[in-house]
């Protein structure tokens, strides 16, 4: 039985490739882009790895899925193999009904030069702006979080107290959370991102300073709340920016793009637990390649085994606007929640638990059923697909590059798949991308010009 799930395993992953490459135009490492970045960094590692591995029974010796049954197991696996097939095939739907050329309108993008709006002088200006606006939305946040649990972990010393502020800190912001999450969360990445750009453009010390600046505003935005991924995501960024920039990377630049990212997770767990690096690195069964291959996976099998039958709260109504919620009778706790109040209820009590987040199949079966697992991997091509053609179709400029890049590395497949099916992970960057989109172009507008390679 094992011989066969690697198998079958094997062939949907080599056809899951294949698919994904007509969609997007290159599954090369050294040429990613928002869809790849999603197979390799999503999937595979919140997804595929750990199926396999559960079906065969080599994570039996897990507490997590002490309660998941050999069937359920399987079945979870044959879904997840359903997944990665009907994804791209909702990508290349998608292509049709534009009538377009994955692989030849990539090519072309990447070809083309960066447009840069407006002279240097007032690039100048403009990134001045922006940069205080950083400064000025981060400090927002950390003014108005109680506990700052960087602060807590590294000034205090406390990494089980950071623990506990890194729930607070989520669920009960002291500001006003549209600043947090759409001016914070989104937009400072992404001037950290348009800053690299300008810096790889004109290469001068004002831009170096600048990005210098940007980057650390950035790194402890997403670093602040002592979460581990957005860190590494965020630096993963750079590698793909780099291939629209240059119109790909060299294996030892992707290699350092891989390295940063490792290090970042590997040192954040080295202050956050007992294990050193080089224990988190070399030990198999470190939190590092549990939370990194394993964990990411476990709540959709979970929500196999218990949703509806032994958590019997029903979730269709998560996601649904608030003001719906609050004039019906409809549950807003989502699946994740519930499961970690199921499995994990002492860390729930202690605070230092909020969400057992899994394989965006696992929110679908929970919340919708058979429907949902039907329809999950479709609506999440879609709207990935639909990112990577809104760039493709427009003009090379790095307001918008920055904005694919932020988008990109959001892209979260162990979050859920609420987030994909309401598209809140689309909505309000878009509509943030064409406000500030039409301000920069009134503040720039001047003669185009093009960066030379």
């Amino acid at each position: 039985m094992n011989a066969l799930i690697i198998i079958v395993s094997i062939l949907c992953t080599f056809a899951s490739i294949s698919m994904f490459r007509i969609a997007c135009g290159s599954m090369s490492l050294l040429k990613l882009n928002t869809v790849s970045y999603v197979f390799y960094v999503q999937i595979v590692t919140s997804g595929l790895i750990a199926s396999v591995l559960l079906a065969m029974g080599r994570l039996d010796y897990h507490p997590d899925v002490a309660v998941v049954s050999d069937a359920v197991k399987l079945e979870a696996w044959a879904w997840t193999m359903y997944s990665i097939l009907i994804m791209p095939l909702g990508m290349i739907m998608l292509n049709k009904i534009f009538k377009v050329n994955g692989r030849k309108l990539f090519d072309t993008y990447l070809k083309a030069p960066i447009e840069i709006a407006g002279s240097l002088d007032r690039n100048k200006k403009v990134l001045l702006v922006l940069t205080i606006f950083a400064i000025m939305v981060l400090g927002y946040i950390l003014i108005n979080t109680k506990n700052v649990p960087l602060y807590t972990l590294l000034v205090e010393g406390d990494s089980n107290q950071a623990n506990i502020d890194r729930i607070t800190a989520r669920r009960n912001f002291g500001g006003i959370i549209y600043i947090k999450n759409l001016l914070g969360l989104i937009m400072i990445p992404v001037v950290s991102y348009y800053s690299y750009i300008l810096m790889r453009k004109y290469k001068s010390l004002f831009f170096v300073a600048i990005f210098s600046v940007n980057l650390l505003i950035a790194l402890i935005l997403v670093s602040h709340d002592v979460q581990k991924a957005p860190v590494a995501f965020y630096i993963l960024g750079f590698a793909i920016l780099e291939v629209f920039i240059s119109g790909g990377i060299s294996k030892k630049t992707f290699v350092t793009f891989v390295v940063l990212p490792v290090v970042a997770i590997l040192v954040g767990y080295s202050f956050t637990t007992d294990h050193s690096i080089t224990d988190q690195l070399f030990r198999t069964n470190s939190g590092f390649y549990g939370r990194t291959f394993l964990i990411g996976y476990f709540g959709f099998p979970l929500s196999l085994e218990l949703f509806p039958d032994v958590i019997t709260v029903e979730t269709y109504g998560v996601g649904v606007p608030s003001f719906i919620i609050d004039q019906t009778s409809m549950n807003a706790v989502e699946s994740a929640r519930l499961l970690k109040m199921y499995v994990h209820p002492e860390t729930v009590n202690a605070g230092t638990g909020n969400l057992y987040s899994g394989f965006y199949m696992g929110e679908a079966w929970a919340n919708y059923g058979y429907i949902g697992l039907i329809i999950a991997p479709l609506v999440v091509g879609f709207v990935v697909q639909s990112v990577h053609l809104f760039l493709l179709k427009n003009a090379k400029e790095p307001w918008l590059l920055a904005f694919y890049v932020a988008l990109t590395v959001k892209w979260v497949v162990g979050s859920g798949f609420v987030n994909f099916l309401f598209l809140k992970l689309l909505i309000w960057p878009l509509i943030l991308f064409a406000a500030s989109n039409f301000l920069l172009k009134k503040m720039l507008y001047e003669k185009r010009e093009s960066i030379i390679h």
